[in-house]
C-alpha cells in the first residue's frame, strides 16, 4: 500500500510543477522584426527582466531594452524603429515617476513568493502578472505590469504588457522633460551621486523661496483687506482665513513647480505629493474650523457669565452644538487627510507594504496607546449629544460653584466662582456626578439659616424680610419670600429665609446681602430694645461689652 502511495505522489508532483509553470499568457509570436542583439538577455525572472532594461537603458541600449517590451500590438514594419523610441520613452518615465519594489519583484519564473502570509490572496501561487507601478494620466489612472508570456514553441519570458506600452507616449507627454526643462544646459540635465539631476538640487532650494515670498503677499495682503472692511463679521472671517489660504498658496506653487515648469523624479515626487496633499488637508481643516469659531463668537456672547442667564439657554445649547460640530470636523477631516495622504503616498505599492497584513497589529498597538485619548474624544461627544452639561452652564461640581466654559477633545474647563479655572478630563467628569442648576430650569431658591433668641417676634422679623425682598429687582416677584423656624434647641430658634432668584447669576449676591440684611436689622433692634436676639453661646452679651469696655481703658 505505500509503495503505491509512493509512486503516486512521484506521478503527481511533475504535474503540480508543470501547472505551476503553465501560469502564463499564450501567444503566437513576441516581438518579431525587432532586430537582433549581442547583449546578454535574461527574461525568464521579473527581477532579471527589469534589470535587463534598466541596465540596458543605463547604457544607452534601447534597442536592446526594447526587447523587454510586447509590441505585438505596434505594426511589424515599424517594430524596429518604434522599439528602442518606446524604450527609451519608458526608461524617462519610470526615472521620474516609478519607485520599484524589488521586494515584489522575485527571482522566480513562476514569481511565487513562498514567505508569503497566509491571509495574502495570492500565497503559493504562481504569478502571471505583476503590478509595478500606478500613474495619474488626465482623468483615470494607469498601471504599468510585467506580464508572463509563452510564444509558441518558445519558452515563458516576463515582459512590459502591451497595455503598458500602449500608454508610455502619453506617459512620457505627461511626466516626459517640460519645455523649460529642454532648455536648460545639457551638464545641469546629468545625474548626481544623489540619484537626482543637478537641476533638481538647484531647483529644489528656489521653489521653497518661491513659495515663501508667495506665502508672505497672500498674508499681507489679507490683513490689509481685513483691516479694510467695516464689518465686524467679515473682517472677522478674512483673518481667519489668511493661515489656510497661505498654506494652500504654498501647496499650489509646489505643486505647479514639481508638475509644469518642471517634472521631478520619482524620489521627490514620493515626498512632495504626500506633503503637497497634506498641507491641502491641514489648511481646509484650519478654515473650517476658524469659520466655526467666527460664527460661534458671533452667535454666542464670548463671556461665558452673560450665557449662563436664562434668556440664553437656546444660545447654550446652539454653542455646545457648534462646538460638537467643530471636534467632529477635526476628526473627520484627520481622519480622511491621513487616508488621501497615504494613497498619494501609494506607499504600499511603492514600498512594499501589505495593508491587510499590517492593519490588524497596527490598529491593536495605536488601539491600546490612544484607548485613553479616544474615550475623552468619545465622551466629550456624548456629552455635547446628550446635553448634560452645556456651555454656559451652572453646577454644583465637586463642591463648587462654576460655569462651564470650554468642553474640548479630552478636557471640560470650568470657570470656578472665584475667577479660577478647573480642568477635568472628560472622562472623569461624565463619571462623577454634578448638579446642573440649568439642565431644566435655571430658577434657583437662596436661602440662609440664622440662630435667633427664643424671645425673637417671628412676625416683625418676617415683615422686614418680606419688604426688602419686595424692592430687590433680582428677586422674583412669581412667589412669596419664605420665614420659617424649621428648629430650634436651648440655644434658640432655627429661622431659615429663603427667596425665589431667577437669574442664577445673581443667587450668590442675593444669598449674601440677604444675610447682611438680616443681621443688620436685629442689631438695630437689639441695640432700640436692649435684649438680646442672636444668642451670644455660652456668654452674655452685655458682661462681655462692658468687660471689653474695662479693657480698653485700662489699655
Amino acid at each position: 500500500m505505500n509503495r503505491w502511495l509512493v509512486c503516486l505522489f512521484l506521478f503527481l508532483s511533475p504535474l503540480s510543477a508543470a501547472a505551476q509553470d503553465a501560469v502564463v499568457f499564450e501567444v503566437d509570436s513576441l516581438n518579431v522584426g525587432l532586430p537582433a542583439t549581442d547583449a546578454d538577455i535574461d527574461l525568464s525572472t521579473p527581477q532579471s527582466a527589469i534589470e535587463t532594461f534598466l541596465f540596458a537603458a543605463e547604457d544607452q541600449d534601447f534597442a536592446t531594452a526594447a526587447q523587454v517590451l510586447n509590441l505585438n500590438d505596434i505594426p511589424l514594419a515599424e517594430r524596429a524603429t518604434r522599439g528602442p523610441d518606446l524604450a527609451e520613452k519608458l526608461s524617462t518615465v519610470i526615472d521620474r515617476k516609478v519607485l520599484i519594489s524589488w521586494q515584489s519583484l522575485l527571482e522566480r519564473p513562476d514569481s511565487l513568493d513562498a514567505n508569503a502570509p497566509s491571509d495574502n490572496a495570492m500565497a503559493g501561487q504562481a504569478r502571471k502578472s505583476l503590478l509595478l507601478g500606478v500613474l495619474d494620466l488626465d482623468d483615470r489612472r494607469v498601471a504599468l505590469r510585467l506580464n508572463r508570456l509563452q510564444p509558441t514553441g518558445g519558452e515563458p519570458v516576463w515582459v512590459f504588457s502591451r497595455q503598458s506600452v500602449d500608454v508610455i507616449e502619453p506617459l512620457f507627454v505627461r511626466y516626459g522633460p517640460s519645455r523649460f526643462e529642454k532648455m536648460l544646459p545639457a551638464a545641469l540635465q546629468t545625474e548626481t551621486g544623489l540619484g537626482l539631476l543637478w537641476w533638481e538640487i538647484i531647483a529644489l532650494p528656489f521653489m521653497v523661496i518661491l513659495a515663501a515670498i508667495a506665502a508672505h503677499l497672500t498674508w499681507r495682503i489679507l490683513t490689509i483687506i481685513s483691516r479694510r472692511q467695516v464689518g465686524q463679521f467679515l473682517s472677522t472671517i478674512i483673518k481667519s482665513s489668511r493661515l489656510p489660504a497661505t498654506l494652500t498658496v504654498i501647496a499650489a506653487v509646489i505643486l505647479i513647480m514639481s508638475t509644469q515648469v518642471f517634472v521631478v523624479s520619482g524620489v521627490i515626487s514620493s515626498i512632495l505629493n504626500p506633503l503637497v496633499v497634506l498641507t491641502l488637508v491641514i489648511a481646509f481643516m484650519v478654515f473650517i474650523i476658524n469659520v466655526i469659531d467666527a460664527v460661534l463668537s458671533r452667535i454666542v456672547d464670548a463671556d461665558v457669565e452673560n450665557l449662563s442667564s436664562p434668556e440664553h439657554a437656546d444660545s447654550r445649547s446652539l454653542a455646545t452644538s457648534i462646538s460638537a460640530l467643530r471636534r467632529i470636523v477635526v476628526i473627520v477631516a484627520v481622519l480622511a487627510g491621513t487616508g488621501i495622504t497615504l494613497t498619494q503616498a501609494e506607499i504600499f505599492q511603492t514600498l512594499g507594504f501589505s495593508l491587510l497584513a499590517g492593519a490588524g497589529a497596527l490598529t491593536l498597538v495605536l488601539g491600546f496607546a490612544a484607548r485613553e485619548v479616544l474615550g475623552n474624544i468619545l465622551a466629550s461627544l456624548q456629552i455635547s449629544f446628550n446635553r448634560s452639561a452645556r456651555v454656559g452652564d451652572q453646577l454644583i461640581y465637586d463642591d463648587k460653584l462654576c460655569t462651564v466654559e470650554r468642553i474640548h477633545f479630552t478636557y471640560v474647563q470650568l470657570k470656578v466662582w472665584d475667577q479660577s479655572r478647573m480642568i477635568v478630563p472628560v472622562l472623569k467628569f461624565v463619571s462623577d456626578e454634578f448638579i446642573n442648576r440649568s439642565a431644566v430650569d435655571p430658577d434657583m431658591i437662596r436661602h440662609c439659616v440664622l440662630k435667633l433668641s427664643h424671645t425673637i417676634d417671628i412676625a416683625a422679623i418676617r415683615k422686614t424680610f418680606e419688604n426688602w425682598a419686595a424692592q430687590d429687582k433680582r428677586i422674583g416677584d412669581d412667589t412669596t419670600p419664605e420665614c420659617k423656624v424649621i428648629a430650634h434647641n436651648e440655644f434658640g430658634v432655627d429661622v431659615r429665609f429663603a427667596v425665589h432668584v431667577p437669574d442664577p447669576r445673581n443667587g450668590w449676591d442675593v444669598e449674601c446681602e440677604m444675610r447682611e440684611v438680616l443681621l443688620a436689622h436685629l442689631r438695630e433692634e437689639e441695640a432700640k430694645r436692649d435684649v438680646e436676639l442672636v444668642p451670644h453661646l455660652g456668654t452674655d452679651r452685655r458682661n462681655s461689652d462692658d468687660t471689653a469696655s474695662a479693657a480698653v481703658e485700662a489699655a
